[in-house]
């Protein structure tokens, strides 16, 4: 954004607008605050309105106070960086994030803490190479081919250009994904849909995987633009559980547990029972399948007491 031209005011837009990009993410510092403790606080108060307002003037106050103490005393003739200019940069970057953020299957908490509800775009992988590679061309080209300020912006503009016809493709193929998938799985007999997720795949912008809730299990396919029939439902099925049961109650009540659920969409549980033994798994049918780490669920030993 700086190179496309936001950098014509103050030669800190650069710093400004990354330093702001982040910003909304130092709620990571929760992950210090016990287990699942970042699942519950992730993309929530310092994602949602307050943050909007607030965040931009603590990101000007920073670089203020660096223009004055470190640059402008390496360069004693250089003139202050506008206030205004910064906060307007601040202001742009910090917005970028949650638009960003809502892209995804991941969610993003908009209006915390006037409201839990999570917002989801189901449209982009959240690390998508070809956003990467584009925006990354783009960038080297202008930096390396012509010297020129004009021709860099134009440069860039394009990438960005690209950019943006890239992601309301994503947008309109999640949009068009989600309802064909309601209408295949309805064909196929399913009653009473609730919601179905469209989940892009990780380097192939034309496939999505699916997942299509109904009051009491999850069911899961695929989608392929390309391919004939475009959408397949797999045998796998997963209940969504018995919430009322007294186990499930008692594992809810661990710390860890309810941190875990504040954050998963499309929660099941599944209890097990062994002699004397019973344990509780909480899931979420997003991340039931592939390398997701915690994000795939959490295991409360009932005997122990502990995840």
């Amino acid at each position: 954004m700086a190179r496309a031209g936001l950098d014509r005011r103050t030669p800190l837009a650069t710093a400004t607008l990354m330093l702001a990009a982040n910003a909304p993410d130092i709620d990571i510092a929760t992950a210090f605050a016990g287990q699942n403790s970042a699942l519950a606080w992730r993309r929530g108060w310092t994602h949602g309105p307050l943050a909007w307002l607030l965040l931009p003037f603590i990101v000007t106050g920073i670089m203020i106070a660096w223009d004055r103490w470190v640059r402008r005393r390496r360069t004693p003739n250089a003139d202050p960086a506008p206030a205004t200019a910064l906060l307007l940069l601040a202001t742009i970057g910090v917005l970028s994030h949650p638009m960003l953020d809502w892209l995804n299957t991941y969610g993003i908490r908009l209006l915390m803490p006037f409201s839990d509800q999570w917002f989801r775009g189901d449209s982009v992988f959240i690390i998508d190479p070809f956003l990467w590679t584009v925006l990354a061309v783009g960038l080297f080209a202008a930096r390396n081919f012509r010297p020129d300020v004009a021709h860099v912006r134009r440069i860039v503009r394009t990438a960005g250009g690209a950019t943006l016809a890239y992601v309301a493709l994503m947008i309109t193929l999640s949009a068009l994904g989600e309802r064909l998938a309601h209408s295949v799985a309805e064909s196929r007999g399913l009653r009473g849909i609730q919601e179905v997720l469209y989940s892009p795949r990780p380097g192939n912008p034309l496939a999505a995987d699916l997942v299509v809730k109904t009051g009491d299990a999850y069911h899961f396919g695929a989608l392929r633009w390309l391919s004939t029939p475009r959408v397949t439902f797999d045998e796998a099925v997963v209940a969504l559980g018995d919430w009322n049961s007294r186990a499930v109650e008692r594992a809810r009540a661990i710390p860890a547990a309810r941190k875990y659920l504040v954050w998963s969409q499309f929660p099941y549980v599944r209890v097990e029972a062994t002699g004397t033994d019973t344990t509780v798994f909480f899931g979420d049918a997003r991340y039931r399948a592939g390398l997701a780490g915690g994000l795939q669920g959490m295991q409360v030993d009932l005997r122990s007491g502990t995840p």
